[in-house]
């Protein structure tokens, strides 16, 4: 029950952004837009550059607004943005024995 609805509530606060991103990058593994992969390749990139600069920026406003230098807030995200992925590499391979 309680699992249910957590996952109508996150369902609920992504949908608006993969709405965003289906509508405006071409899903190229269908026959249709098979001969667009570069433009899928390019707009992807620019998206996450978007992200990316978001996130930067989010963190500089919130370091400031704590007193905490961007020096120790760009090396703890940088920490976690290389430590998390490779976290869930060894979940995954860890689940496939």
């Amino acid at each position: 029950p309680a699992d249910g609805k957590v996952n109508k509530i996150k369902w609920l606060l992504t949908w608006p952004l993969i709405f965003v991103l289906f509508t405006t990058i071409p899903n190229c593994s269908k026959p249709r837009w098979e001969k667009c992969f570069m433009l899928t390749f390019i707009l992807s990139t620019l998206w996450i550059a978007l992200f990316s600069y978001f996130m930067v920026w989010m963190v500089t406003v919130i370091g400031y607004t704590l007193g905490i230098p961007d020096v120790i807030m760009g090396i703890t995200f940088l920490a976690a943005g290389t430590s998390v992925p490779d976290c869930m590499a060894s979940l995954i391979v860890a689940r496939q024995g």
